[in-house]
């Protein structure tokens, strides 16, 4: 397949080494009900702030310039791993509560875990956004990012949860569909991508925030 591995990019190198999971708390539970559940507590991002990053989430699916070259700005956030975002928006424009993310990427590059999929906002305000995605009628796939400006830098918490909480089918896609859709291998590979792509926050965020260097396409 490696449908969307072919469409990569060659790696870009902005001059910065990307994050270890090691560098994160790292909590995998298995829920009561079944669940699978990943909360990683980030090293803090100097130099980053809320107001930063709620401007970045609403101009990330743009076109930045950084470092004397033009680029998506989707390619900052993960120089290796991302293909695109295409986000909808509200009459005002903006992206919020009910827009819809079509999110491409392959996390490490590897054709078993290519990432195509349409989210759903469900939380959106400057302390953290929260995504969805239903299958079968049942909300399998929550995310919740969570904000917290601080002092020594950013402190910045995902929390992923993979399975049914309710509904009819809840036991059977979680005795089955979970281990399938995102076992140990897909685990491993999204906690190492998740915590590279928020380490690249303190890279380059500051230095696009302040002037606002992203063109909407």
């Amino acid at each position: 397949m490696a449908r969307l591995t072919k469409k990569l990019f060659p790696p870009h190198d902005f001059g910065w080494r990307l994050r270890t999971a090691e560098s994160a708390d790292v909590v995998e539970t298995k829920l009561g009900d079944g669940r699978r559940e990943i909360r990683l507590d980030h090293a803090p991002l100097p130099g980053v702030t809320t107001e930063m990053l709620d401007w970045w989430f609403q101009n990330f699916d743009g076109v930045a310039r950084f470092q004397g070259a033009r680029l998506p700005a989707y390619h900052l956030w993960h120089p290796r791993d991302h293909l695109s975002v295409r986000p909808s928006r509200n009459r005002e424009g903006r992206i919020a509560p009910g827009s819809r993310l079509h999110i491409r990427e392959v996390f490490n590059r590897d054709p078993r875990f290519e990432t195509d999929v349409r989210v759903v906002i469900h939380r959106w305000d400057r302390r953290g956004i929260g995504l969805h995605r239903h299958i079968l009628g049942h909300r399998v796939f929550e995310l919740d990012h969570v904000f917290t400006d601080d002092a020594a830098g950013l402190l910045y918490r995902s929390c992923l949860r993979v399975g049914a909480a309710a509904g009819p089918l809840a036991a059977p896609i979680n005795r089955y569909l979970v281990p399938r859709l995102f076992g140990d291998a897909a685990a491993a590979a999204w906690i190492r991508h998740n915590v590279e792509e928020v380490g690249c926050f303190a890279d380059f965020l500051p230095v696009l925030f302040a002037g606002k260097a992203i063109a909407r396409r």
